[in-house]
């Protein structure tokens, strides 16, 4: 243990900056599309604090919630769903940069070089999270484009709700979604994390 280093100003943490960047700005252009969706889908266009207010995960909930009642039709829904359990997936390992140190060590003494051992471990929520133990850069260049992807694929699935909605081809919203739509969709995001932590 004494080998491991807190990362403070260390010169060879550059490239950890612009990736660990990234990742967070891509992010929050997916937490700005889960407020569109809540407010456009839910049309409480007066309850924005409410909703900011709100943990990420639970906002996803209720957004999927709102789609599952006032869907384009059930292509656009499962499209919604998978993107969204996506985010969730994603929002995990936002959590794990965001609250966890980074480290660098070496394996061998004396220390020399640099260090052979580098990233962002899971201290924080290590037996409940599916993300890895140990964040790499490599797994962290894969995240930054696949949450660019989910950004944008969730703004191109809101446009089209939004279009469908103008039409007058999606229903009006509802109060409190049918206890089906809540369980059915409680369903399918545990069988999407679970193939997606199999996956890892």
């Amino acid at each position: 243990m004494s080998r491991i280093k807190h990362s403070i100003n260390p010169p060879h943490i550059q490239p950890w900056i612009e990736r660990v960047g990234k990742l967070i700005l891509n992010f929050s252009a997916i937490e700005l599309e889960a407020i569109h969706w809540y407010v456009q889908l839910s049309e409480q266009f007066h309850g924005i604090t409410s909703i900011t207010n709100k943990s990420f995960k639970s906002r996803v909930v209720d957004v999927l919630m709102f789609a599952d009642e006032r869907k384009v039709n059930e292509t656009w829904r499962k499209a919604s769903a998978r993107t969204w359990n996506k985010a969730l997936v994603l929002a995990e390992l936002r959590n794990q940069i965001a609250h966890n140190p980074f480290v660098f060590a070496w394996s061998q003494s004396p220390e020399t070089g640099l260090p052979d051992i580098q990233g962002i471990p899971n201290i924080k929520a290590r037996k409940k999270s599916r993300t890895k133990w140990l964040v790499t850069p490599s797994e962290l260049d894969s995240s930054i484009d696949l949450t660019a992807q989910v950004a944008e694929l969730l703004a191109q699935l809101r446009q089209e709700w939004c279009a469908a909605r103008d039409l007058g081809s999606v229903a009006p919203p509802k109060i409190k979604p049918r206890l089906t739509s809540r369980i059915r969709l409680r369903v399918e995001m545990a069988a999407y994390k679970f193939k997606a932590g199999f996956k890892n």
